[in-house]
């Protein structure tokens, strides 16, 4: 369950569903909207500025190289108990 008001993405109007378009469209978002991004759209202009943040420091932007970044994503995950 929830904590906060989450949108499906065929219930998006307005700026959000700008935004959702954009991380679906874009080629690491996978055609979908990750629940971590999901989690920020009561606030579309803050989710927009994490997702382009997190899409210029990881996933092979960074000078460690996707494998790297991935493995330590991993540790950091399993360390913290979070499947993401």
């Amino acid at each position: 369950m929830a904590w906060v008001k989450t949108f499906a993405e065929n219930e998006t109007t307005g700026r959000l569903a700008e935004v959702y378009k954009e991380v679906i469209d874009h080629p690491l978002g996978a055609g979908r909207v990750p629940n971590v991004i999901n989690s920020m759209g009561l606030r579309p202009e803050a989710l927009l500025s994490v997702w382009r943040m997190n899409m210029g420091i990881t996933f092979g932007a960074s000078t460690l190289g996707r494998k790297r970044e991935e493995m330590i994503a991993t540790a950091v995950s399993a360390l913290n108990h979070c499947h993401y």
